[in-house]
């Protein structure tokens, strides 16, 4: 399938975070996010239901650490030493930010487009299926934002399509 999911207004994603999260939240346009092998990064891939590539996002260990945190009233500043101790996100922690991942395929999926699901979550370094990494490379749409977790820091984002 050649078609890509539509992505999401700035606005939509700061209000999704915030519900989630209950706490506020600020989305800023940010620079182009760059995953490398020196600080704990994740690649989200998301896909139509014929398996097709739809979209794929990224996020920092910053923004993945104080995310996953802010879901599970975990404290702020230990959760992100750890987190660098460990040099991935582990256990619950994982979790808590697959959870925000998860949730924002609802922000990619609209009445006039073809059904798209996250299918794949890892750290990266790591193995990034073809057409994913095809995708990221070029990309229709490219959003890079800063985000701002009231009490958890700030990371940053991008999701492609």
């Amino acid at each position: 399938m050649n078609s890509r999911c539509p992505l999401p207004a700035r606005a939509s994603f700061r209000d999704l975070l915030r519900d989630l999260l209950g706490r506020a939240v600020q989305v800023k346009p940010g620079a182009p996010l760059e995953l490398t092998e020196d600080e704990p990064s994740y690649l989200a891939a998301y896909r139509f239901d014929d398996g097709g590539a739809g979209a794929r996002c990224g996020a920092d260990g910053r923004l993945s650490a104080g995310a996953g945190a802010a879901i599970g009233a975990m404290p702020p500043k230990e959760t992100w030493e750890e987190v660098r101790e460990a040099g991935s996100l582990e256990g619950d922690l994982f979790e808590f930010f697959h959870e925000v991942v998860n949730v924002t395929a609802k922000l990619l999926n609209s009445p006039t487009t073809p059904h798209v699901v996250l299918r794949e979550f890892a750290p990266v370094p790591g193995d990034v299926p073809g057409d994913i990494a095809e995708l990221a490379a070029t990309p229709r749409v490219r959003h890079d934002w800063t985000v701002q977790v009231e009490g958890y820091g700030e990371g940053r984002f991008a999701i492609l399509g």
